[in-house]
């Protein structure tokens, strides 16, 4: 208990020096924080926007899909896609279960016909299901709009651009159906959207789904995306869907958002390396800049530490006393570091500054920072270690001098 006081007193012999660095571990390790909240509101961000999006939490097949290869287009569809629907949303936590078709085929203006991809969807459920996280859903505001007629198409910004289509003019689209025969289909534009890249605008498209069945001369649909009120349910439900097929005999397969969600995995690992360097970098100048401080502190000291040995303190005490000033350097360090990463990402969110579009992307994301308790407490453990690692290992050189040469270091 002596030498836990004498440590913390320590602290308040050289107030400049202390301030110092516990200035040094606070911007340091609050700039770590702040890396590290922006990565997790990246990543989640990301993951919610694609399952809100794209992937739904899970994604439900005719199992053949994946046992089989197709010779025919929807040869392996879901047939009674609605009874399925209707028992998965039963479960309470399930908020919404849409259909959909992919489709190919060439898109013409009557002078012009470009390759094209796309899908066929339930536009109030997609308006729904981007609604659930706050996303644009202004697109599925003009399908909807002109439900009355499905004869209607959706367009990507550059797809529209290389049509030179306009509001209420017609297209036709043509494509294979089921049975292998060449269909057309003419349908207005009533819109245009922004795909997750450049190269995809250029290309798609969205119909509505019964467009899309008419086109393809089939009553399948690819598959049923469920959308969950919480994604950590994932797991479960897949679970307890999958004991409803084999209660209910559906022959169906059912893959997790993470298993579809291939543009997710390429950007987050991107960003993922990139904070990660960050991280390795802001880690190695906080340790030497306080390593720096407190060896300047310690060779300070020395005499000092020749008069504690001659006096009859082992050196074991004398490094336990350096220890617990270390260990409160790094507490001290570590709560203020807390503080300024949450003061400063308060007041980062509440700008709302939007960052250019991430590689691959058209549009631009918000700098947010996301806090989690998680994260601090391994960031505070890493501070510690950092404060007694830097204090312990220039005053486990001091007390290996000799008592003489100590009490007359200069």
């Amino acid at each position: 208990m002596t030498f836990l006081k004498l440590g913390f007193r320590s602290l308040f012999r050289q107030k400049r020096r202390t301030a110092i660095t516990l200035l040094v571990i606070t911007f340091g390790i609050g700039c770590l924080l702040l890396a590290e909240g922006h990565s997790l509101y990246i990543n989640w961000g990301l993951r919610e926007s694609t399952i809100h999006s794209e992937t739904g939490h899970l994604q439900i097949f005719n199992q053949e899909y994946f046992e089989n290869e197709e010779e025919t287009f929807l040869q392996f569809g879901l047939d009674d896609y609605q009874k399925i629907s209707q028992d998965l949303m039963q479960f309470e936590d399930v908020e919404l279960v849409l259909a959909r078709i992919d489709l190919m085929g060439l898109i013409s203006n009557g002078d012009k016909s470009v390759a094209c991809v796309g899908q066929g969807v339930e536009p109030e459920k997609e308006k729904q299901m981007r609604e659930l996280f706050r996303m644009s859903s202004s697109i599925y505001d003009s399908l909807i709009a002109n439900d009355g007629d499905v004869q209607i198409i959706a367009l990507g910004n550059g797809l529209a651009k290389s049509l030179n289509a306009k509001p209420g003019d017609y297209l036709t689209l043509m494509a294979t159906t089921t049975d292998g025969a060449l269909n057309a289909l003419d349908l207005k534009f009533v819109g245009t959207f922004s795909g997750f890249s450049p190269e995809y605008d250029e290309r798609a498209i969205v119909v509505p789904l019964e467009a899309a069945q008419i086109l393809l001369n089939t009553p399948k649909v690819k598959k049923l995306l469920v959308t969950l009120d919480q994604t950590e349910k994932t797991d479960s439900y897949y679970q307890k869907i999958s004991n409803l097929a084999e209660e209910k005999g559906y022959p169906i397969a059912i893959k997790k958002w993470q298993e579809q969600a291939v543009y997710y995995k390429r950007v987050s690992g991107f960003y993922n390396q990139m904070i990660g360097f960050l991280t390795l970098v802001l880690f190695i100048i906080v340790f030497f800049s306080t390593a720096n401080t407190i060896i300047m502190s310690i060779v300070e000291r020395t005499t000092e530490i020749g008069t504690l040995l001659s006096m009859g303190t082992s050196k074991w005490q004398t490094l336990k006393m350096f220890f617990f000033e270390g260990l409160f350097i790094g507490v001290l360090g570590g709560i203020f570091a807390a503080i300024f990463a949450l003061i400063v990402g308060s007041i980062i969110n509440s700008f709302e500054i939007l960052l250019p579009p991430a590689p691959g992307m058209t549009d631009g994301y918000p700098l947010s920072i996301r806090h989690d308790i998680e994260i601090f407490r391994r960031i505070f453990v890493a501070t510690l270690v950092i404060a007694t690692v830097s204090t312990i290992i220039p005053a486990l050189r001091v007390t290996r001098m000799k008592i003489v040469d100590a009490l007359g270091h200069i």
